[in-house]
């Protein structure tokens, strides 16, 4: 016994000593060498490895000079090092070392950071069979539903109704294979502001200096079709990218890893658009994407960068449910569409009177229109489900027993996509006339449309300006023109289904006509000046013509005035219309009651603008005030360039 305690004794001994040996002949000197080689390779310079670790350049977006390479990301679990988010190499060796760790299940790098650890792998030619055996049920479970094939860039139209979307917005969809036909199931990468509910007029402040947190969040994409294209009633443009599977599997592998880290969002510049193209970057480093947006990233523009780098492939044009109704009314007339909305609204048992002297076609229109209406009245929180439900039922049930095919057409797709639209911002010089005085004028506009615009691409009756100014030179000194620091409009028509409020505001600095609080047809001062205003809207189908009667309260001040301030109340009048292709113009009658002078001021606005490409436009304006029997007027001939 004695023996063989002494020999069990001696080959534990030697196998204790020959498994240390052999860890010490395998794992720390491989360990050692692959540190060695990315310090050769200098991985830690590369750009993928920067990108990975958000630490690219010199600075952070929207900031100051910050320390070289620091990282953008503050959540600590974002890296191995105690100093990774201010030291990239030191990131990049505590990775490397993290590869060759025994971890327990979904504790592993790569687990946590499949991306991260798939490209040190790659560089350093690291085989799986070298590292320990790792379990990341998590992780696989996560991307085993998602089965990322490609990649689609979704781009939904303006909405006005939300400062973070007046712009547009961007989100992209992850497909499986072979699954074109049911991509609504498919998942949707979405980044997004976390907006505190508590918050009402401080959104917008708050969005437009950072104080939200932005992230990334995963769900099914037709729930963002719902939101979007159901209950905000925006079109959707689905751009398929030109990424190969492991580009996209690449990508995905990414979002795994971001799931606990937020940054600043910014309406402006650090929004949903800007952050997409980061994505692209780190997949396709050489396209540089975000370096082209330093300081605004305005969600069409940077599609647009996207499709200059060649990266689209294939464009659907998915209308919203609003759309599609509004194009029935058009398809089957105003008279039906009337009728439908009357009908979505009665009780269940008088529906099938109410449709009794119609045709059978008529019936079938009325009944498609009706459910249709009927819906959009419920996502968007006007009815509730115990009002819908029976007459959903009554609805589907009276059209079933109509033996007629789908009276339904789809809308036509736009001529223009929103891609080939004209730029956001722009530049302008003007030659023209005032009060007999010659005069030139030079204008910027850093973003986005407005009505005498080219109207391809872009939604009819929307007008939104930022920072928009012009410098004018008369009586051989420079003036200041005026400089609207935001402008929104929103001309929503009246449709058979709906009566909408148009509405806007304005908030900038102009030149008015006044000398000593008086209008006069000699001098121009400078005041601070807000509009307000709301009202309604008509347009024919197709959203050529389009009409608007407001009431407008206006608010200035400056040294010219009396009191300092005057305010103004008074109707508005105005109508764009466009012509052609080509053609469009925009004529605008104001008559404001001015509380200082108790008198009503004539204010005419007037212009006609020719597009000759999507870039390139000249027009003619003419302005024209009458107050107290004394007329003032201005015209010009002028050029503007989209860039």
């Amino acid at each position: 016994m004695k023996y063989l305690a002494f020999s069990f004794g001696v080959l534990s001994t030697l196998f204790t000593v020959y498994s240390y040996a052999e860890a010490l002949s395998v794992e720390p000197p491989a360990l050692e060498n692959y540190l060695q080689q990315a310090q050769q390779k200098q991985l830690a310079e590369q750009v993928i490895w920067k990108r990975l670790l958000y630490a690219e350049g010199t600075a952070e977006h929207g900031s100051n000079q910050k320390k070289r390479y620091q990282s953008e990301v503050s959540y600590s679990g974002y890296f191995f090092a105690p100093d990774g988010r201010t030291n990239i190499q030191h990131e990049l060796d505590a990775d490397i070392k993290a590869l060759f760790q025994k971890a327990e299940p979904n504790q592993s790098i790569r687990c946590k950071f499949p991306a991260r650890s798939q490209w040190l792998m790659q560089q350093l030619g690291i085989n799986q069979r070298q590292l320990p055996v790792v379990a990341c049920p998590e992780f696989d479970q996560w991307f085993g539903e998602i089965k990322p094939y490609k990649a689609t860039l979704i781009y939904a139209t303006d909405f006005m109704g939300n400062p973070s979307s007046m712009f547009g917005h961007t989100l992209l969809r992850l497909d499986p294979k072979d699954q074109k036909q049911l991509n609504l199931v498919s998942y949707a990468i979405n980044y997004a502001a976390t907006v505190n509910s508590d918050d009402n007029w401080s959104y917008a402040w708050k969005g437009l200096v950072g104080k939200y947190p932005g992230e990334y969040s995963l769900m099914p994409y037709y729930r963002k079709v719902k939101e979007y294209g159901d209950f905000e009633s925006r079109d959707l443009w689905e751009y398929e990218l030109n990424l190969n599977p492991d580009e996209t599997a690449f990508l995905v592998k990414h979002i795994w890893e971001m799931q606990k880290v937020s940054f600043p969002y910014y309406f402006v510049s650090d929004n949903c658009a800007y952050r997409l193209l980061g994505l692209l970057d780190l997949v396709r480093p050489d396209s540089d994407l975000r370096k082209k947006f330093t300081y605004a990233a305005i969600p069409i523009e940077t599609i647009k960068a996207i499709d200059q780098q060649g990266l689209i492939r294939e464009t659907v044009y998915r209308p919203a449910l609003e759309t599609q109704l509004n194009s029935q009314a058009k398809q089957h007339g105003h008279s039906l569409a009337k009728i439908a909305h009357e009908v979505a609204s009665l009780a269940p048992q008088q529906m099938p009177q109410a449709i009794a002297s119609y045709s059978d076609a008529d019936q079938a229109k009325i009944l498609e229109m009706a459910y249709d209406d009927l819906y959009l009245q419920f996502v968007a929180r006007q009815v509730d489900a115990s009002f819908t439900q029976p007459r959903f039922r009554q609805l589907l049930g009276l059209r079933s027993q109509i033996s007629i095919a789908k009276q339904r057409q789809a809308p036509s797709e736009p001529k223009i996509n929103p891609v080939k639209g004209h730029d956001a911002r722009k530049w302008s010089v003007a030659l023209g006339e005032v009060q007999g005085d010659k005069y030139a004028e030079i204008g910027h506009r850093q973003a986005y449309h407005e009505l005498t615009d080219p109207q391809g691409g872009f939604r009819t009756g929307t007008q939104l300006l930022f920072l928009d100014g012009a410098v004018q030179w008369r009586n051989d000194r420079f003036k200041l023109e005026h400089l609207d620091l935001l402008t929104v409009n929103s001309y929503n028509p009246i449709t058979p289904f709906k009566t909408p409020i148009t509405w806007g505001f304005t908030l900038g600095w102009q030149q008015e006509a006044i000398q000593n609080g008086r209008f006069t047809d000699q001098q121009q001062h400078g005041v601070i000046s807000t509009k307000a205003q709301s009202g309604y809207t008509i347009a024919d189908d197709d959203r050529k013509h389009l009409c608007y009667a407001e009431l407008q309260t206006q608010l200035q001040a400056g040294k010219s005035l009396d009191n300092g301030w005057r305010v103004g109340l008074g109707p508005t009048l105005g109508c764009q219309n466009i012509w052609s292709e080509r053609l469009n113009s925009v004529v605008q009658v104001e008559l404001p009651y001015w509380q200082d002078s108790s008198q009503w001021n004539l204010r005419v606005n007037s212009m006609f603008q020719y597009a000759l490409d999507s870039q390139n436009s000249v027009n003619l304006k003419w302005e024209y005030q009458q107050q107290n029997q004394i007329d003032w007027q201005k015209i010009g001939l002028g050029y503007v360039h989209y860039f």
